[in-house]
């Protein structure tokens, strides 16, 4: 028992022992002389154990209990400080002594249940466990709305194992009238965790009043447990509640953009984060996550006063992906290519293995659709000699600069270096009109190859993934399945490039294949469970096979997005809705349109038709999708 309580209680004592005392107070007369010495003495021992003389507080406090042995504030406070010397039988003796004197008191009570919870502790023995919670279920019954009695109760059932019990005492607290919630809540909820019962600690704290005594406190620990287990929608459900009781806060604000930003929610996560630059202007983290949300909204033009003014150093990775991304969506593709560029010179070797080709590329594209073909040249010298679409484009701009004869040398010289490259076989296929005369010049420059079916399939794969599927799957017709084209790496990309082509009964019976070789290959799962649900047919069978693909590969947005389009299909938006927030999410950074565009189809189904707006506006942004039919629907969508 604190100090501070003891005091408490010793004053709730006096203020309650009516009688002369409190009479002569209200009369304005003297109170009685040996009261107040007695008071002065009773302070004066508290001082003392206060400062860690408890000999000389025990004396004084033994002093008082034989002077007035009717007092049970004495004999709790003289209890409470034998306790903390170790003095156990001393400290049972005058909280039985309390106990005797106010047996109606849940302090006394309070004071034999720390008795035997010190020998419990020391000993463990059940009996002084069983004595210690007899104590505190007592001192509850006697202050059953006092939220410290009960936690207590509760602190001591959790080190004992004992959660359903536990569980069951702050259900009897919360159930009376007017009891303050936050203090029992969060104790039976921390009580869960130091078990790591994390679902049960959650479910204690949701159900807290929004409105009540510390209840502010209750939902910033919900939104702290539900963000440590990824739950970014859970954690966003809490911040609005906590938002509510604490509408002028720029730190809820902001927390509570960036959840609803990580669960997916971008246009929800808009008018926080708006607050929140508004109640700290000068956070350039603040300002950052705002132009976070623009971007994904697809309004870069917006985002890029914001990137422009953060100070040099926030330019982290992410942060320099990030403005490009809004210099494209702002028509600024030379400051896009710039930010690319510096990105690729701040990675290391390994990030360059990996990721360097692709940023390359991209920058390229940038300096190309602003004019500067040679910048655009420069960059790619720096690609991998291998990337096809390095190579595809150093090509095109070399034609765009009017080098059209080096261009064509190039091709040769790799030709003749590559006998067989899939690469330069899709350039010639491009360069023709039909896509059997383009079948027949891919077939042609792959006369060399070592391993023909293997180049043939590389080479209706590029075909298909540079917008020709159609002569893509005109080659493997000319080409035929002979040769190991069976082979099941090899299999794949005929289905694949069969199927974007829209020869679906060739692309299925090719996945089948592929299924019954490896039944749990999630890539196979999830094309064949895509192509049935561009069909709409077999949707049960599609989304058995689309569910089984992101149980194996959970955080895969694009497996994740064709389970939800399949439920979709199915007419269960619904339960779509939250797959394809999470697959927004996952791919933000390099942008799906497709993904953008399922989600805004299932918020117009759901009846939310300014989120289905935003996110096919985003999907436009992006750039990868069918535009048209993206400009069709947002031109048919009501006008927020």
């Amino acid at each position: 028992m604190s100090r501070r309580l003891v005091l408490a209680l010793f004053a709730a004592a006096l203020a309650a022992s009516g009688g002369a005392q409190a009479g002569d107070v209200r009369t304005g007369q003297a109170a009685h002389p040996r009261r107040g010495a007695d008071y002065a003495r009773y302070l004066a021992a508290l001082d003392a154990a206060a400062a860690g003389r408890r000999d000389e507080a025990r004396k004084g406090l033994e002093a008082l209990a034989a002077a007035d042995p009717a007092s049970s504030d004495v004999q709790l406070s003289l209890s409470q400080v034998c306790l903390e010397g170790g003095e156990l039988d001393c400290a049972e003796k005058s909280a039985r002594r309390a106990v005797d004197l106010a047996p109606d008191s849940s302090a006394s009570h309070a004071a034999l249940a720390d008795v035997a919870l010190a020998r419990w502790r020391a000993s463990r023995g059940p009996a002084d466990l069983e004595t210690a919670l007899g104590e505190l279920q007592l001192a509850a019954d006697r202050a059953p709305r006092d939220p410290a009695v009960t936690a207590g109760l509760i602190r001591v059932l959790g080190e004992a194992g004992r959660l359903d019990d536990a569980e069951r005492a702050a259900t009897k607290f919360l159930d009376a009238q007017g009891a303050d919630q936050a203090l029992v809540r969060l104790t039976l909820a921390r009580t869960f965790l130091a078990k790591g019962a994390i679902e049960r600690a959650i479910g204690a704290l949701a159900a807290v009043d929004a409105h009540g005594r510390g209840a502010a406190t209750v939902l910033e620990t919900l939104a702290d447990l539900q963000g440590s287990r990824g739950d970014q929608a859970g954690r966003a459900v809490a911040l609005e509640r906590l938002r509510r009781i604490k509408p002028d806060d720029a730190d809820v604000a902001h927390r509570l953009g960036v959840a609803r930003l990580e669960a997916g929610d971008f246009l929800g996560a808009e008018e926080p984060l708006r607050a929140a630059v508004a109640g700290r202007p000068d956070d350039p983290l603040v300002q950052r996550d705002l132009a976070r949300v623009l971007v994904r909204l697809g309004r870069g033009a917006e985002a890029l006063p914001v990137l422009r003014g953060l100070p040099r150093i926030y330019w982290a990775p992410h942060t320099l992906l990030l403005w490009a991304q809004a210099a494209e969506q702002g028509g600024a593709p030379a400051e896009a290519a710039e930010k690319l560029e510096t990105l690729y010179e701040a990675f290391g070797a390994e990030d360059r293995a990996n990721f360097g080709a692709a940023l390359l590329v991209r920058a390229a594209g940038d300096r190309a659709r602003a004019g500067d073909h040679a910048g655009a040249l420069r960059l790619l010298e720096k690609a991998p000699a291998d990337d096809p679409d390095a190579f595809k484009l150093r090509v095109a701009e070399l034609t765009a600069l009017g080098r059209g004869g080096e261009a064509q040398e190039l091709l040769a010289a790799r030709r003749k270096a590559r006998p067989g490259d899939a690469a330069a076989a899709a350039l010639a296929a491009l360069a023709a009109d039909k896509p059997a005369d383009g079948a027949d010049a891919a077939l042609s420059a792959l006369a060399g190859a070592d391993d023909r079916a293997q180049a043939v399939a590389q080479t209706a794969a590029l075909l298909a993934a540079w917008d020709k599927p159609q002569v893509g799957a005109a080659l493997l017709d000319r080409a035929g399945a002979a040769g190991g084209a069976e082979r099941p790496e090899l299999l794949r990309l005929r289905a694949e490039v069969y199927f974007a082509a829209g020869r679906s009964a060739e692309a299925e019976t090719a996945f089948r294949r592929l299924l019954s070789a490896a039944p749990n290959d999630a890539g196979t799962l999830n094309d064949l469970g895509w192509l049935l649900t561009s069909e709409g047919r077999s949707l049960s069978e599609a989304i058995d096979l689309l569910r089984r693909a992101v149980q194996i590969k959970p955080s895969q947005p694009q497996y994740l997005d064709s389970l939800g389009w399949a439920l979709h299909r199915a007419g269960r938006s619904s339960e779509a809705l939250p797959l394809l927030q999470q697959a927004a999410r996952l791919s933000a950074e390099r942008g799906e349109a497709e993904i953008r565009e399922h989600l805004g189809d299932v918020y117009q189904a759901l009846g939310d038709p300014s989120r289905a707006r935003a996110e096919w506006t985003a999907a436009l942004a992006i750039g990868s999708g069918d535009a048209d039919r993206l400009r069709r629907k947002l031109a048919a969508a009501p006008q927020p």
